[in-house]
């Protein structure tokens, strides 16, 4: 990329005018949501730190910044106000608040959904506390430092693009390339308050069974327990089916029931069932209160395919990487969000791969609501696997872990090592992984050198479907002898030590291709494989190679290269800013053609 940018800078004026004094003004977790709750997005005070002078100078502690942003958006993005793409490892927000007559005189928790990366907050001068990690949420109860007017919140965010830290597609160069994107800096999920009980519930996991209808809720429970009942109640299309009721022993409560004449979800059906769960005493008082949803649906691996409920489930996907061009990381708002997810169901996918991000909880919520599946996938590390990592990996999991649309965990991505103690972590990770959701396949690591996996998943890219069709025979008379196979000639797709055992065989990165009448939105230099001519050219080269890819009876599935454009990769179905380059209908077409051509019990 040249150093033009690709849209011109907007005042902050114009962007409120446009999306709101809050952007992001719906409640950020649909899965967890309590009715007394206040966003805080929007404009916030700002300014960079390129000395690292603000905490010896005592910004937190009330002093005005000179600049302003608009929060939930990176500085780096256009909608945020700020529009700075440069270098910039040091930033602090401020803004001043007065506590909403529903927040008074109860307990509050400040949320962030995320913030990229190293973040200090305070809060009328006292410190909350520090938050390591760019993609996971994190909250403070800040209920003894409140005042009922006048609040000032402060956040230091230390984020050095060269420092070893999930970082996914970001690019540590100053202008992004090939298939690395911009930065993405700070804040960039909605901030909110909420209301919780003195006792509350903090989290909870939830189990069912789509063909008996049993449901199994484990929940945490925050506070003086005593005396207090968990109550759960499940509705499906407003009407009450099922509930019980449990004592709270310890810090936990374990509640089981059944719901009658069970609706499994499928992206055919994506059917959900609203529940509410409430701590009560021992007078009938409720003491906290949360509204969930949850999906019935079994994910497992069998006869070297994925089923889901009790079904083969062949997998059709996309890469998704979540980016936007006027906002990067943050969706400019909640509708586009949906329709994204409404895109992938236009072309025929059951399933995202979402690839180097974490995404957002609403973007689970909408997959859950319209039927889409997803890989959630931890963004690259850029160094061997810790316990930083792990810690990371682990709150990730433990936040979208009820979601039904979620069918694998990947905790790391194109692991290239020969070192036996990497292939040793990768194998810990995916027994850590296995232990905090022991219902779900767990990929080691996505494309090569695996090591313990629950599917043997590949990036590779054949050039056309006879080019496919010679990939699987070289796949099956390798394996037949070494029970490994080179994916590239350099990256084996198993490590020393390490077989093939019929799991699953899915190829998770393949096509990639570029048509060269279609180039990028803005300066970006064109990165894709090909060029193909134009389009016609690509729907001839789309269809011979995936009906060769289908037909073949040990592909449990594949993720083409990728939904959309983004930035200078433009290999997708639709461009940046998502309009469609291939018709969907006939992608979708080919796609269900593809499914005929499966052997009976691999469709």
């Amino acid at each position: 990329m040249s150093e033009e940018k690709l849209f011109t800078y907007r005042s902050i004026d114009s962007i409120i005018n446009e999306l709101g004094q809050i952007p992001r003004s719906e409640h950020p977790r649909p899965d967890s949501y309590r009715s007394n709750w206040s966003n805080l997005n929007g404009i916030w005070e700002f300014a960079f730190d390129p000395d690292d002078k603000g905490t010896r100078e005592a910004w937190q502690i009330g002093r005005g910044l000179s600049s302003q942003i608009i929060v939930p958006f990176c500085p780096e993005s256009q909608l945020s106000g700020v529009y700075d793409e440069d270098y910039h490892n040091v930033c602090w927000y401020a803004r001043t608040f007065d506590l909403p007559e529903n927040l008074r005189d109860c307990r509050v928790l400040l949320h962030f959904g995320a913030v990229d990366y190293r973040t200090d907050v305070w809060l009328n001068g006292d410190f909350l506390g520090r938050h390591v990690g760019g993609y996971d949420s994190f909250s403070f109860d800040i209920t003894q430092a409140l005042k009922q007017t006048g609040n000032r919140l402060v956040l230091k965010v230390e984020d050095d693009s060269k420092e070893t830290k999930p970082s996914g597609k970001q690019a540590p160069e100053r202008y992004p390339t090939g298939c690395h994107y911009m930065r993405v800096t700070g804040i960039w999920q909605t901030v909110w308050l909420e209301h919780v009980g003195n006792t509350y519930i903090p989290n909870w996991t939830l189990t069912g069974d789509p063909v008996t209808g049993d449901v199994r809720i484990r929940a945490s429970v925050d506070g003086n327990a005593a005396g207090l009942r968990l109550a759960a109640t499940a509705y499906f299309d407003g009407n009450e089916v099922a509930g019980q009721s449990t004592p709270v022993a310890g810090d936990t409560a374990e509640i089981t029931f059944t719901v009658p004449d069970p609706k499994p979800w499928s992206p055919e059906s994506p059917a959900l069932y609203d529940l509410d769960l409430k701590l009560i005493d021992s007078t009938g008082a409720e003491i906290d209160s949360v509204r969930t949803y949850f999906g019935l649906r079994r994910v497992t691996i069998e006869d070297g395919m994925v089923y889901l409920n009790n079904k083969p489930f062949f997998i059709i996907s996309a890469l998704d990487q979540g980016y936007y061009p006027q906002s990067l990381y943050t969706p400019p708002t909640d509708d586009a969000l949906r329709k994204d997810v409404e895109w992938s169901r236009r072309y025929g996918l059951n399933n995202v791969r979402k690839h180097q991000i974490i995404a957002e909880p609403r973007f689970h919520y909408w997959c859950d609501k319209l039927g889409l599946t997803i890989w959630e996938e931890m963004p690259d590390w850029r160094s061997d696997i810790d316990d930083e990592l792990t810690r990371q990996w682990s709150e990730c999991v433990k936040r979208d872990i009820n979601h039904p649309c979620i069918i694998t965990w990947v905790p790391t991505n194109e692991r290239r090592s020969l070192d036996p103690n990497v292939h040793q972590a990768q194998v810990d990770l995916y027994k850590f992984t296995k232990e905090l959701d022991p219902t779900l396949p767990v990929i080691d690591t996505s494309g090569y050198f695996h090591t313990e996996t629950d599917i043997t998943d590949l990036h590779v890219n054949p050039s056309d479907g006879e080019d496919c069709r010679r990939w699987w025979r070289d796949w099956r008379e390798s394996i037949a002898k070494t029970g490994n196979f080179p994916a590239w000639p350099d990256r084996p797709a198993f490590a020393e030590g390490f077989r093939h055992k019929g799991q699953p065989v899915i190829i998770s990165e393949t096509g990639n291709w570029r048509i060269e009448t279609l180039p990028p939105i803005g300066s970006w230099q064109a990165y894709g494989a090909g060029p193909i001519a134009n389009v016609d050219e690509y729907l001839k080269l789309y269809r011979d190679f995936f009906l060769a890819l289908m037909a073949e009876p040990e592909c449990a599935g594949f993720s083409y290269v990728q939904l959309y454009d983004v930035e200078g990769e433009v290999n997708g179905y639709l461009t940046y800013d998502r309009k469609p380059k291939v018709s969907p209908e006939i992608i979708a077409a080919i796609h269900k053609e593809g499914l005929e051509l499966r052997p009976d019990g691999k469709k």
